[in-house]
């Protein structure tokens, strides 16, 4: 759909079907004033709440000191957590009000689509890649950002996928 009820999303906004369909769908919401605010920085527990909305919110047992379980999003970070989705820190924290990073981003929807990337064909054809240069191997989402980046066909063996070749 290309209607919404938000006030600065104009009919003619590049970014108007895409949030005018995943709003009709309950998958992104506005603010309570009405608005969407299309060019604020996205948090880590608003694009938890947005993953959480692809599936059923199940709860789950990980917690994070810094989201209490009145927070307005500890129901959709539990269970992304739970799901394996989203990660905290080594301090305990999830820092849901952090902006979120493209890399982070990344990560979650490779989680959700259940995508995984085939580290041995990156090593043997990087060159045929769409790589990065400010992207190293050493980096923690280097895997996540070439499975991504790189359409290519693959089998699923004992629930990883294999790489066949590149689209």
């Amino acid at each position: 759909t290309k209607s919404n009820s938000y006030s600065d999303v104009a009919a003619g906004a590049w970014y108007n079907h895409a949030v005018s369909t995943l709003s009709a769908m309950g998958i992104v919401k506005g603010d309570s004033h009405g608005k969407f605010n299309p060019n604020a920085p996205i948090t880590r527990a608003e694009f938890a709440a947005i993953a959480a909305r692809f599936d059923k919110l199940s709860g789950g047992n990980k917690t994070f000191s810094d989201v209490p379980t009145d927070h307005w999003a500890y129901a959709a970070i539990t269970s992304a957590a739970e799901k394996g989705w989203v990660n905290g820190y080594s301090d305990g924290t999830f820092r849901p009000d952090n902006a979120i990073t493209r890399a982070e981003v990344v990560k979650i929807t490779n989680a959700v689509l259940m995508r995984t990337c085939d580290k041995d064909y990156v090593a043997d054809n990087l060159s045929k890649l769409i790589s990065y240069n400010d992207l190293t191997s050493a980096y923690w989402a280097y895997y996540d950002i070439h499975e991504a980046s790189n359409a290519h066909d693959y089998k699923v063996v004992n629930d990883a996928e294999i790489w066949i070749n590149l689209k």
